[in-house]
């Protein structure tokens, strides 16, 4: 085992799973809080839908109390914001090493790119994947146990539905067929093709934050970069997308786990159902505005100020 793989190659191996496993900036971790704000978002649409249900019910003339619409907003904005710069992150071309590296998607395909004419069956199965290459010393493993048992009932060694598993994901990869099999395959360029090309279907939102969200652009750099009528059921699309390549990368080239919904520690929606305020709470929130607007008025830096160092 590992005759075929140099120092380098195993270390851009264990970079691509770290890129992926990080638990800071890697690919699951960002894909489970985009997945949890999705989640939370829809949530929150589906709040105001009740809501608006229970007044059209309590007040057919639409004379009932509206939900606030400053508070709703600053969620929207908030859940657009990080669901754009999200997917910008995991289509981020940047390189994968490096003082200007991230871990992003991209970044993790196209090192495996680079890599791919010295990634053989064997070297994918033993070192990409951790599992046994010889699928017939684990098969003949299998059966001298099963017969030693004498008819009793015992556990099939995980270590052969493993080996399977990874010699037919490799089939997918290399393009080969199980009877043609040889530890010399190699992935086949146009498989990485194709993930490429699912990856640069999203490019457009990656585009859009860049100049409007992450940076500041011009009437010029902004045209042509645009997300006309982006709701939440293109929203679910796009996740749908990242999460569906996310998951073949994780599994393919850094023998990691998919990205799911997180499970709550607790109750998720604990205090929905009490009101936030009560009429009597609004002079109070009128004079914290007022106090509000008053700080931001007086936000002035005065040229002496400037000079001098002071303000």
């Amino acid at each position: 085992m590992g005759k075929q793989a140099d120092d380098a190659l195993l270390q851009r191996v264990a970079n691509w799973k770290l890129a992926y496993t990080d638990d800071t900036t890697g690919v699951i971790t960002a894909m489970g809080a985009m997945l949890w704000d999705h989640a939370a978002f829809r949530t929150a649409i589906r709040i105001v839908s009740l809501a608006s249900q229970r007044q059209r019910a309590e007040g057919p003339d639409g004379d009932g109390p509206s939900l606030n619409q400053m508070l709703f907003d600053l969620l929207a904005k908030g859940y657009w914001s990080s669901l754009l710069l999200g997917a910008r992150k995991l289509l981020d071309p940047h390189p994968l090493v490096g003082p200007r590296g991230v871990y992003s998607l991209r970044a993790i395909l196209n090192d495996v790119k680079a890599c791919r004419p010295k990634i053989t069956r064997r070297i994918y199965v033993e070192h990409l994947r951790m599992c046994r290459y010889d699928l017939e010393a684990l098969r003949q493993e299998n059966w001298q146990a099963v017969k030693a048992s004498a008819g009793k009932a015992i556990w099939g060694d995980p270590a052969l539905t493993l080996s399977e598993f990874c010699h037919r994901d490799f089939d997918y990869l290399s393009g080969v067929k199980e009877a043609d099999r040889s530890e010399t395959d190699l992935i086949d360029p146009a498989v990485l093709d194709l993930i490429e090309r699912r990856l640069a279907e999203l490019d457009r939102i990656s585009e859009y934050a860049s100049t409007h969200i992450a940076h500041a652009g011009n009437a010029e750099s902004r045209l042509g970069r645009s997300l006309e009528e982006f709701d939440i059921r293109d929203a679910r699309e796009a996740l749908k997308a990242l999460k569906e390549i996310a998951d073949l990368i994780g599994l393919w080239f850094a023998n990691g786990e998919i990205s799911t919904l997180a499970v709550y520690q607790g109750n998720q929606f604990e205090g929905l159902d009490m009101a936030a305020v009560s009429e009597a709470d609004m002079p109070e929130l009128d004079a914290n505005w007022d106090l509000i607007d008053q700080d931001i008025a007086s936000w002035h830096l005065k040229p002496e100020q400037l000079l001098s160092g002071n303000g």
